[in-house]
């Protein structure tokens, strides 16, 4: 009966095949060319299959090596994360807890969250990770989250996850206060949506084709970069009426009033569908349901 493959061995292959070749693995992870290729020859021949094609452009999987990746990359982040879980409790009596959310949830109630979780766990670290609602969802499926909280556009299935709607936002447009609302016509404003929103997607295709044809669009990848832009740069924005009642004072902004705006977005709470769900992440999924 041949050996199961090492954990090393599956994290370098996964290495491998995100950087596409043998020559950019061995500059990112300080390992001879010659040494990876032996340990690709070791796990082939354990699988008793070719898992890689190489070629001058680098490598690429097989049938076969795709198939074997889908399943070694979730099992190989949950195997790494409960070695670094036990390890902490051991060590220091640290408790983890990974929480992915899009820029509203994260902006509007995570501070309030955080402060009120670290009270009941004062020895737990919590990492935040700011996705669009898609990458969020591939993160938790791929175990790399503990919950998401986003926007769910149409675009995205949760049949094997579990979700609970947490909060309504409504959407508006805003402008810095120091500007003049109908100065400049909407045709010739300059547009900016964080990435993140899925909802502020749809809304922009929606409303640019009625009022903005001719608009410049930008995308951020935070709000502090659509603050950004907003203040110093004189951006229209796309944001939720919470965050601007919630950060006015240092934002600054006034709305616009459109009649033909209405947006709104459903935004919920998203965990992976297990038997059993660590306490924690149960404990802070109420904290956030109460806020």
């Amino acid at each position: 009966m041949k050996s199961m493959p090492k954990l090393s061995h599956l994290t370098i292959f996964k290495e491998i095949v995100s950087c596409g070749s043998l020559h950019e693995t061995s500059k990112k992870l300080a390992i001879s060319q010659p040494t990876l290729s032996r340990i690709i020859k070791e796990l082939e021949e354990n699988i008793g299959s070719r898992l890689l094609e190489r070629s001058n452009r680098g490598v690429k999987l097989t049938e076969v090596g795709e198939a074997f990746y889908k399943r070694i990359d979730t099992i190989t982040n949950e195997l790494r994360n409960a070695i670094y879980e036990i390890r902490g409790m051991k060590e220091t009596g640290e408790k983890f807890l990974r929480v992915g959310m899009s820029t509203y949830p994260l902006v509007c109630y995570l501070p309030e969250a955080l402060k009120s979780f670290n009270q009941h766990y004062p020895q737990t670290r919590v990492t935040v990770v700011e996705d669009n609602p898609e990458g969020l969802v591939a993160k938790l499926r791929n175990s790399e989250l503990d919950l998401a909280v986003c926007s769910l556009s149409e675009g995205i299935s949760c049949v094997d996850l579990v979700t609970e709607e947490f909060k309504c936002e409504k959407f508006s447009l805003y402008q810095p206060s120091n500007q003049d609302a109908v100065a400049q016509p909407f045709d010739e404003k300059k547009w900016v949506i964080p990435r993140s929103s899925a909802v502020g997607h749809a809304a922009i295709k929606d409303i640019v084709p009625q009022l903005a044809q001719h608009a410049s669009i930008v995308e951020t990848d935070s709000f502090l970069a659509t603050w950004c832009l907003v203040k110093q740069q004189g951006y229209l924005a796309l944001l939720t009426d919470q965050i601007v009642a919630q950060y006015n004072s240092q934002l600054s902004l006034k709305k616009i009033e459109v009649d033909e705006l209405d947006i709104s977005a459903n935004f919920y709470i998203i965990k992976r569908n297990e038997p059993t769900t660590p306490v924690i992440t149960n404990d802070f999924i109420e904290i956030l349901m109460a806020m």
